[in-house]
C-alpha cells in the first residue's frame, strides 16, 4: 500500500501522519524538512526491500541532478531525528 493511500504509520515510538506530512514521536512533533518526509514516505513505502541509491536519487530528485552528499545528508538528519 502506497503512503498516499495510508492515513498514518506507526513504527516504535512515531507516528508518520502521510497527509499532514508530520513525524510525531511519543505525540510531540519532530521537526523535519521536506526532502526528509520525502525520503522517509519512500522508505515506509519499500519496508523490506532494499532501495538502490540510484533509485533513491531518482525518486527524490527526479528533475535534477545533485550530488550523493545530498542523499547522504538527508539519511544522516533522518537517522539522527529518530534516534539511530
Amino acid at each position: 500500500m502506497s503512503s498516499q493511500n495510508k492515513q498514518s504509520y506507526e513504527f516504535g515510538p512515531f507516528r508518520i501522519d502521510t497527509l499532514n506530512r508530520q513525524l510525531l514521536r511519543e505525540g510531540k512533533v519532530v521537526p523535519l524538512k521536506a526532502k526528509a518526509v520525502d525520503t522517509l514516505l519512500l522508505l515506509i513505502d519499500h519496508r523490506g526491500d532494499v532501495v538502490e541509491k540510484d533509485d533513491l536519487m531518482k525518486s527524490l530528485w527526479p528533475d535534477s541532478f545533485v550530488e550523493e552528499a545530498n542523499l547522504n545528508q538527508n539519511i544522516y538528519n533522518l537517522r539522527k531525528d529518530l534516534g539511530d
